[in-house]
């Protein structure tokens, strides 16, 4: 067998990389994000046993396919690595005809440095989809590059930001040495995206709009508009390359033996997330399933609907996905929904009155929420004063004792839908969300003004509240009152001096003769009923 001698006596290209320089070809690579290696001038293996030796312990090694053009390195590498090795295999004798399939995500070279130049431009050719690169070369090729190849070389590694380090005395403790100066080149390459023809065909045939923020977010309209163009896309593509997979199926036998085909998959599978053969109708059930999902996702869309109503037409989703995405469809749901809101909205308002005059006999305090009144015909009539204190759960961290806005806002934000129903937008809206996180990040957990009120959060466990608008207050105790029959039945209907005696005393009780008449001068916004807002369906 030839000796290392034997190939500098032949002054063939052959330089065996020498163990600092490969510690700084490796240098820095990340290895969790490397599964397949190519080395397509193995040499005698020095590179690979590197490779091997600085791949993290605890992670299962890189496939590494090796090249080697000489037969007797071929020998070497297979006796001394690759039999030792499960995972180091040789491919290919000669690098510049090499053909494959395969993907790298990794190409480490010290290719020779006659040709290194035409190595390296075949290591690009492979890569060009994405993956990285690592080579060495004779640094005029780099620095002074004088053929079309060379040229060539230098455009690329320009167009691809490769990092260059030249270095001298590289191969100075080398098995063959040379004083050559090398370049040290590092190349990484963005993975390409992928452009599906079938796709783009059907965003052309559909009407299909991209969109630059989430979609989730727009306003209603502009979302179904938006979506229905993408759902048809998406459906017709997927079901185009459904058809297409089972068009090919017959070529991806996993045998030549027609027999044995009958029993075994294809050698190409096309399935979905369960791991089950996607159909045509199971996928476009799970397209159905993630556009409903997302119309009921839409922050503007469900806006309109109480916590209960969005929680039970979320539920129904998987109803939902059994009807194709489309206006038809749509304009049903908007509908029902329309139909529910008003019952909805009145239910939420009383179970939040309820809510809001709770003693919680656990917190002495919170006795002072309900403020009692004779009611017409009974005595356990009660409402809501200027200020409530209510019980909260989980505000502040359990961890590090920091108030949580996510927590804060789930507690106010129902309170909040709720006196705008009654209010009827007639308050400058502030973002809740955005307001208690602008708070909490200066280190303010006190009198915190949002839209109806100023809240300050307690570390005991509890969560006070001030209201801002004490006419909206009161008109939602005299709704309330009035659905209840507290009130008496001609509540705002009579002046206070026609009314009997029994009806004055309930008023008395409640309010007093000032605050009823003037009541009853504004009793448009006092008396006005429940602003319910409708969704809309156009545009669907």
């Amino acid at each position: 067998m030839k000796t290392i001698a034997d190939y500098a006596q032949k002054d063939i290209q052959f330089y065996p990389t020498p163990k600092p320089l490969i510690d700084k070809m490796l240098k820095d690579i990340e290895w969790y994000m490397i599964e397949n290696i190519l080395e397509p001038s193995a040499g005698k293996g020095n590179i690979v046993e590197s490779i091997i030796e600085k791949y993290p312990k605890y992670s299962s090694l890189p496939d590494i396919d090796c090249i080697e053009i000489d037969p007797n390195l071929r020998a070497i590498l297979k006796n001394n690595i690759a039999e030792k090795y499960g995972n180091v295999r040789i491919v290919y004798d000669d690098f510049l005809s090499f053909k494959t399939f395969k993907k790298y995500d990794l190409i480490v070279m010290n290719p020779p440095f006659q040709d290194g130049a035409r190595h390296l431009l075949k290591a690009l050719e492979m890569q060009k989809s994405g993956g990285s690169i690592i080579c060495i070369l004779n640094a005029q090729t780099i620095k002074n590059p004088h053929t079309e190849v060379q040229k060539a070389l230098v455009a690329q590694l320009n167009r691809y930001s490769a990092h260059i380090t030249f270095l001298e005395n590289a191969f100075s403790s080398s098995e063959r040495k040379t004083d050559v100066e090398i370049a040290l080149i590092k190349v990484s390459i963005e993975a390409v995206k992928e452009e599906s023809d079938i796709m783009r065909n059907m965003k052309k045939a559909e009407n299909y709009k991209e969109s630059e923020v989430d979609i989730t977010d727009l306003d209603v309209t502009d979302f179904i508009q938006m979506v229905i163009g993408h759902f048809n896309a998406e459906v017709g593509a997927g079901i185009e390359l459904i058809k297409q997979y089972n068009a090919l199926k017959p070529y991806l036998t996993s045998s030549f033996d027609k027999e044995k085909n009958r029993y075994k998959p294809p050698t190409l599978k096309l399935m979905n997330e369960n791991k089950t053969n996607l159909s045509v109708n199971k996928f476009v059930h799970d397209v159905r399933l993630k556009y409903w999902e997302g119309l009921l996702s839409n922050k503007k869309f469900i806006s309109k609907l109480t916590s209960k109503l969005q929680e039970e037409f979320r539920s129904r989703v998987n109803s939902l996905a059994d009807y194709d995405f489309n206006e038809f469809n749509i304009k049903n749901l908007v509908t029902e929904m329309n139909a529910q809101i008003k019952k909805g909205i009145v239910d939420e308002i009383e179970v939040m009155y309820d809510r809001l005059t709770a003693e919680h006999s656990w917190y002495p305090e919170c006795k002072n929420n309900r403020h009692y009144y004779d009611g017409w015909k009974t005595n356990i009539a009660h409402k809501i004063g200027k200020k409530i204190i209510l019980p909260t759960y989980g505000i502040y961290s359990a961890w590090d004792g920091k108030p949580r806005v996510h927590e804060a806002y789930n507690t106010l934000s129902d309170i909040e839908r709720i006196l705008n129903f009654l209010d009827g937008n007639m308050t400058r809206e502030v973002n809740l969300y955005e307001t208690i996180e602008k708070g909490f990040s200066r280190g303010i957990t006190k009198n915190i003004e949002c839209r109806f009120f100023k809240v300050t959060f307690y570390k005991k466990g509890t969560v006070h509240l001030v209201f801002t608008n004490p006419d909206l207050i009161d008109k939602y105790n005299i709704y309330i009152g009035k659905n209840r029959n507290w009130l008496p039945p001609h509540y705002g209907e009579k002046r206070y001096n026609d009314m009997q005696e029994d009806e004055k005393a309930v008023i008395d009780s409640f309010q007093g003769e000032k605050d009823y008449n003037r009541v009853f001068a504004n009793k448009n916004y006092y008396l006005a009923s429940v602003n319910v807002p409708m969704l809309e369906s156009k545009g669907a």
